[in-house]
C-alpha cells in the first residue's frame, strides 16, 4: 500500500517540478535533492535537539521515504507553542535552498505521528537565521497524514550550510518527521552585500524592500546579509504590478545615486557582472544610465579610474539584463555605485563571473581598480534577450555536474579500491608505529643532553632534583633565533633586526630598571610600606641584594594619578621601548559570534551528546585549580549546599569548547539563584560543563567531589559554581559576565570608539586591582591558580571582575596555549619558569602569570606576551631564566615582556619585581592587593 502512494506521490512531485521548471527560473534548475533520501548526506551530518529513543526513532532516521528502524526523528518532547524541538541537517558548505520535503513516520502502518507545520532555520556567518516568505510568515504547511509527502516551495531561497527543521504546534502534540533539502551548490562566494533599504511603497503602492535580507538594518541601511539579490529568482513586470506585498523586486525611487556594495569570501578575479532590471518606461521605471564599479581588498580604500564604455537605450519594456564586462579585475569587495535614468530604478538580481584570484597580495602591492559604464541613445543597441530567457539564472547549474553535499561511493564496484586503501592505510600504520618508537629514542637522547646543559653553569640559591624536571621538548641555550612568526605592525614602524638587536633591548631594560630612582617613592606616605617591596635591589636579574637602597625625604617624583590622563606627561622618558613588532591576537575577531543568542534549547543530545573519552593525569580533570592540595577548601566544602536543576531549564548560546571531561557551553540559565545579590534571576548567561555520557561511576563520584569543593569558593572576584545538573549526563553550571571576557570586552569597546572606557589608566588600574583580589583569596586558601591570564577574567554589567578557569576548554583560545609532549595544554607564555621546567606550580608563580595579565591589560589585550618568540623560544627563554646569574653577559639574559604605553614606571617596577627569579623574593597577593589599593587612591 505504501509503495503505491509513494508511487503517486513521486508522479505529482515530477508534475509539479515540470511545471515549475517552465514557469520560473531557480526553481526550474536548482531542485536537486541534497542527499537525505539517497544516504549522500551521513548520519553523524544529521542531529537533533532530542530524541525519544537514540536507536530506533533517532535523527538519522529522518530521511524522506525511507523505513529504517522506527521509520523517522522523534523528539523526546511533545511538541507545543511552549516547547521547542529541532531537526538539524549539516551540508558542509554553502548551498542555495529552494524546497523542502516533510514526511510523517509510516513505520510500517504502525506510526501516527506527523508535523502538521513548522519553522526553518538556517546558518550562516555564524549565527542561526530564521525563515520567512514573502508576507512574513514562518510558519510552513507540514503533513496531513504519516505517509504522504509534502513539499514546499521557499518563495525567497536562502544560502546556508546547515538547516534546521523545528516542528510546530499551537497545541502538545507527539511529532516525527521525515525530510529532504532541495538546491544546489552555492558558487557565488558572495559572503554579504550593503545596499539602502528598498522603497516600502513603490509603483502601485508596492512593497520594493528586500523581503529576505537576513542581516542588519542601521539608519536606512542593510549590512551584513544576502537578501533577494543574490537568491536567483528573477522578477516579473506583473508582481510590482499587481502586488501590494512583497515581490522579487528591490526598488528605489527618486535617488541621485544608488550604492551597491558586494563583500566576497575571498579575493576574486572578476570577468562579468549582470543586472537583471525592470524597464517599463510608462511606469517611470527605467534602465539605469550610468555604472561606475569600483574594487577594494579590505573595504575601504577604493580607487577610480577614466574608462568608460557607451551603451545605447534600446530596450524592450517589461525587464533586461545588464552586462557589464569587469576587464579581470581582482579584489575582495566590489561597489557598485548606479545613477538611475528615471523616478524608480527596480533590480531583482546581481550576479559575478568570478574566479578565485591571487590571496597574497595586500592593498599596499595592488591598487584599487575601477571600472566606468554610461549610457546614452546614440551607440549601437545591446540585443535584448526575449522573456523566457530573461528568467532563467545567468549561471544554470548542471545536475550531472552539481557537486554532492557528500559524495557517495557503490561498494559493490569499488572493493577493489576499498582493499587497496586498507592496504595502504595498514602500511602507514605500521610506518607511524616505528617514527613513533625512533622519535622516543631521539626525545630520550635529547632529554640526556639538555640535562647536561642545565647542570652546566649552577645558579646559587637554587637546588634543582633532575627527576624533577618536566621538559618534553628541547631546549638549544646558543641564543635566540629569529622569530619564524609573519609579523604585522601598526604601532611601530621598524622590523626586527635579529638576535643583535634583541639582546641590545635586553640590555637597555636592564640598565634602564637599576636607572630608574625607584627608592624616592618609598618615603612617599602613600607607598611607604608597599613600595620596599618592590625596590630596586631585588630586581627579576640578581639573585639576592647586593646593596643597600637610598632613601630620599622627598615625593617630588611621584606622578599624580588621581587624573586618568596626567601620567602621560611624564611617561615617554621612563618608558622602555618594546622588543619587536606586536603580533595581534586572532582569537577575538569572532567574539561577536561568541555571545550572539543562538536558538537552541538545552536538551539531552545538545549539551549531553556523549561518549566516553580518556583521561589526562592531573590533579584533577575538571579545573586547571589545584584544588586538592587545599585542606582549608576540603573542611569547609561539605557545608555548602549546591542547588539542583534541570537541564531544561538551560538553553544553548554558543559553544565554548570541550575538555578531557565533557562539553563546555555558553548558556543561558533561566530561574536560577545568583550568587551575587542571593535572588532568583530571570535570566543570566552561565557556562555549563558536562560529562562524556557513559562515563564511569568513579570519574562521576570524582567530579561531584570536585564540584563541591569548588563551591566552597566565595569571593565576589573569582567566578563560583551556581548549580548542578545531577540528570545523566550530569553537568556543573557556573557564572559567566553579561560583557564577556577580558579581551573580547576590551576589544569591543576599542572597536565601539569608546576609548574612555577601555583605555583610561583609572579603568585599567581598577581591573588589575579586582584580580589581585580575587589571587588574594586563592591564596589565602592556598589555591594555585595555575592559568591566570586576561582569557580567564570575566566582566559583569556593573564591571566586575572575576577571575575563572574556563578558557582552557575555548577553543578561540587554543592558539594561546602550548601543546607539550604529553599532549596536555599549557599557557607557555604566562607560566613561571619553574612551572615550565619543573612543573611546580604554587600561588608564586601565579604571581608570575598575573603580572603578565597585568602586561596584557594595560597593552589592551592587543597582542600574545613575547609575541615576537616562537614557542621554542619561549622555552629557550625559561632556561635562561634558570642559567641567570650576576656574572651573565646581555646576551644570556633572560627576556622580559616591555612597559606598556599605558603602564606607570612605578607598576611595571612591581611587575619586574613579579618576575623575580627566584620565587621567595616575589611579592605575595596580598602585598600586591595593598599596593594597588594604595596606588588608586593616590
Amino acid at each position: 500500500m505504501e509503495q503505491v502512494v509513494l508511487l503517486i506521490g513521486a508522479v505529482l512531485i515530477a508534475s509539479a517540478l515540470c511545471a515549475e521548471q517552465q514557469s520560473n527560473n531557480v526553481f526550474g534548475h536548482c531542485i536537486l535533492p541534497l542527499g537525505m533520501e539517497e544516504g549522500k548526506i551521513p548520519d553523524h551530518a544529521i542531529t537533533a535537539s532530542s530524541s525519544y529513543e537514540m536507536k530506533s526513532v533517532g535523527p538519522q532516521n529522518a530521511r524522506i521515504r525511507q523505513e529504517k528502524n522506527g521509520g523517522a526523528w522523534c523528539p523526546k518532547a511533545q511538541i507545543s507553542s511552549d516547547i521547542r524541538e529541532y531537526l538539524e541537517v549539516d551540508l558542509t558548505k554553502d548551498h542555495l535552498i529552494t524546497w523542502t520535503e516533510t514526511q510523517g513516520r509510516f513505520g510500517n502502518g504502525e506510526g501516527q505521528e506527523y508535523a502538521e507545520a513548522f519553522f526553518l532555520e538556517y546558518w550562516r556567518d555564524l549565527k542561526w537565521h530564521p525563515y520567512k516568505n514573502l508576507r512574513g510568515d514562518r510558519v510552513l504547511r507540514g503533513n496531513s497524514n504519516t505517509y504522504l509527502v509534502e513539499r514546499q516551495k521557499l518563495e525567497l531561497p536562502f544560502v546556508a550550510s546547515r538547516v534546521r527543521f523545528v516542528p510546530y504546534s499551537q497545541h502538545p502534540r507527539t511529532v516525527c518527521m521525515r525530510v529532504e533539502i532541495y538546491g544546489c551548490a552555492w558558487e557565488q562566494r558572495i559572503a554579504s552585500y550593503t545596499i539602502p533599504a528598498g522603497e516600502i511603497h513603490g509603483p502601485n503602492n508596492s512593497n520594493l524592500d528586500d523581503s529576505s535580507y537576513d542581516g542588519s538594518e542601521v539608519n536606512g541601511t542593510l549590512s551584513n546579509g544576502l537578501g533577494q539579490l543574490t537568491d536567483n529568482v528573477l522578477g516579473d513586470e506583473q508582481e510590482f504590478l499587481s502586488s501590494s506585498s512583497g515581490n522579487n523586486w528591490v526598488g528605489w525611487g527618486n535617488r541621485e545615486i544608488v550604492e551597491l556594495v558586494f563583500e566576497f569570501k575571498e579575493v576574486r578575479e572578476f570577468d562579468n557582472c549582470s543586472i537583471h532590471v525592470a524597464h517599463v518606461p510608462r511606469r517611470e521605471i527605467e534602465v539605469f544610465s550610468l555604472i561606475q564599479v569600483w574594487f577594494s581588498y579590505d573595504g575601504k580604500n577604493y580607487q577610480t579610474s577614466t574608462e568608460k564604455i557607451d551603451i545605447s537605450n534600446d530596450f524592450k519594456p517589461n525587464a533586461a539584463v545588464v552586462e557589464i564586462p569587469l576587464q579581470l579585475k581582482t579584489g575582495r569587495f566590489v561597489k557598485l555605485e548606479i545613477k538611475p535614468r528615471s523616478k524608480w530604478l527596480l533590480i531583482s538580481e546581481v550576479t559575478f563571473g568570478s574566479v578565485p584570484g591571487l590571496r597574497n597580495l595586500t592593498n599596499d602591492a595592488m591598487p584599487e581598480q575601477s571600472v566606468v559604464f554610461e549610457r546614452n541613445e546614440t551607440d549601437v543597441p545591446e540585443p535584448t534577450r526575449p522573456k523566457s530567457e530573461l528568467n532563467e539564472t545567468v549561471y544554470e547549474p548542471n545536475p550531472n555536474l552539481t557537486p554532492d553535499a557528500f559524495p557517495i561511493g557503490n561498494s559493490q564496484t569499488y572493493i577493489g579500491l576499498v582493499s587497496g586503501v586498507l592496504t595502504v592505510l595498514a602500511l602507514l600504520l605500521t610506518c607511524t608505529v616505528f617514527l613513533m618508537k625512533q622519535r622516543g629514542r631521539n626525545k630520550v637522547a635529547l632529554l640526556q643532553k639538555h640535562t647536561a646543559l642545565l647542570c652546566g653553569p649552577t645558579a646559587p640559591g637554587i637546588t634543582i632534583n633532575m627527576k624533577d624536571i618536566k621538559l618534553s621538548t628541547p631546549i638549544v641555550v646558543n641564543g635566540l633565533s629569529q622569530s619564524r612568526l609573519s609579523i604585522k605592525s601598526k604601532g611601530f614602524a621598524s622590523a626586527l633586526a635579529g638576535n643583535a638587536a634583541a639582546d641590545d633591548n635586553m640590555g637597555t631594560l636592564r640598565s634602564s630598571i637599576r636607572s630608574d630612582n625607584g627608592s624616592e617613592y618609598e618615603q612617599c606616605s602613600a607607598y611607604e610600606r608597599t613600595y620596599k617591596l618592590f625596590s630596586e635591589e631585588n630586581l627579576a636579574y640578581e639573585p639576592a641584594p647586593t646593596h643597600k637602597t637610598e632613601r630620599f625625604s622627598t615625593c617630588s617624583g611621584v606622578t599624580d594619578f588621581t587624573s586618568e590622563h596626567s601620567y602621560q606627561e611624564d611617561k615617554s622618558s621612563e618608558r622602555i621601548a618594546p622588543t619587536a613588532f606586536p603580533v595581534k591576537r586572532h582569537g577575538h575577531n569572532n567574539s561577536k559570534a561568541n555571545h550572539k543568542v543562538h536558538e537552541g534549547y538545552y536538551a539531552a543530545t545538545d549539551i549531553l551528546t556523549i561518549k566516553r573519552r580518556e583521561q589526562q593525569s592531573s590533579s584533577s580533570l575538571f579545573t586547571p585549580l589545584q584544588i586538592q592540595e587545599s585542606v582549608q577548601l576540603s573542611n569547609t566544602s561539605s557545608i555548602y549546599n549546591i542547588q539542583q536543576i534541570s537541564r531544561h531549564r538551560l538553553r544553548i548560546l554558543d559553544k565554548f569548547g570541550e575538555g578531557s571531561f565533557g562539553l563546555v557551553y555558553l548558556c543561558e540559565a533561566k530561574g536560577i539563584q545568583s550568587p551575587d545579590i542571593g535572588t532568583i534571576r530571570n535570566r543570566q548567561i552561565v557556562i555549563v560543563r558536562s560529562l562524556w555520557r557513559g562515563v564511569t561511576d568513579s570519574l562521576k563520584k570524582d567530579f561531584m567531589k570536585d564540584m563541591h569543593l569548588l563551591a566552597a569558593i566565595r569571593d565576589l572576584n573569582v567566578a563560583r559554581i551556581i548549580a548542578l545538573v545531577e540528570e545523566e549526563p550530569m553537568g556543573a553550571v557556573f557564572e559567566y559576565g553579561e560583557l564577556g571576557d577580558l579581551p573580547t570586552f576590551m576589544k569591543s569597546g576599542s572597536e565601539n570608539g569608546n576609548d574612555d572606557l577601555t583605555m583610561s589608566y583609572g579603568c585599567l588600574l581598577n581591573f588589575v586591582t579586582q584580580i589581585a583580589s580575587g589571587m588574594k583569596y586563592l591564596e589565602n586558601l592556598k589555591i594555585p591558580h595555575c592559568d591566570l591570564a586576561a582569557r580567564n577574567c570575566f566582566v559583569n554589567k556593573n564591571l566586575i571582575i572575576k577571575v575563572s578557569d574556563h578558557a582552557l576548554y575555548c577553543g578561540k583560545y587554543d592558539h594561546e596555549y602550548y601543546v607539550n609532549g604529553y599532549y596536555a595544554k599549557i599557557p607557555l607564555r604566562w607560566m613561571a619558569w619553574e612551572a615550565v621546567l619543573m612543573g611546580k606550580c604554587s600561588s608564586q608563580s601565579d604571581v608570575w602569570s598575573y603580572a603578565v595579565t597585568v602586561w596584557e591589560i594595560f597593552s589592551s589585550c592587543s597582542e600574545l606576551p613575547y609575541a615576537e618568540l616562537t614557542s621554542e623560544q619561549v622555552l629557550e627563554n625559561c632556561s635562561r631564566w634558570y642559567q641567570s646569574t650576576p656574572n651573565n653577559n646581555q646576551q644570556q639574559l633572560p627576556r622580559v615582556l616591555p612597559q606598556p604605553s599605558l603602564c606607570p614606571r612605578e607598576l611595571y617596577h612591581m611587575m619586574s619585581k613579579c618576575w623575580s627569579r627566584r620565587a621567595e623574593d616575589r611579592p605575595n597577593f596580598e602585598e600586591i592587593y595593598l599596593f594597588l589599593k594604595r596606588l588608586t587612591f593616590d
